[in-house]
């Protein structure tokens, strides 16, 4: 039986959505959920505290990233800024 191109893309396009939905259903499946203490119990009441002081000693400040691309940024921040140094104390001389 024939089909029309756009049938057999359609087609394919349905099945890429049911495999990426099917990966993202596994993926949250597997991740760790920690469970919240019941409300007004003094584990409660320590899961606040330390959520708390977690918030304003992590303020502003996102998790670090390992890699290389990282590692060359910040060496070519650290460059540009000696650069940056030297050309002002050339300058002033």
């Amino acid at each position: 039986m024939a089909t029309s191109k756009a049938n057999k893309h359609k087609r394919k396009v349905q099945a890429q959505r049911r495999q990426a939905h099917a990966k993202g259903k596994d993926r949250t499946r597997n991740e760790h959920h920690e469970h919240l203490p019941k409300t007004g119990t003094a584990e409660d009441d320590a899961y606040l505290l330390r959520r708390s002081r977690e918030d304003l000693v992590d303020f502003g400040v996102t998790r670090s990233k390992r890699g290389g691309v990282n590692a060359v940024l910040a060496i070519g921040v650290l460059i540009a800024l000696a650069l940056g140094v030297l050309w002002l104390l050339a300058i002033t001389r």
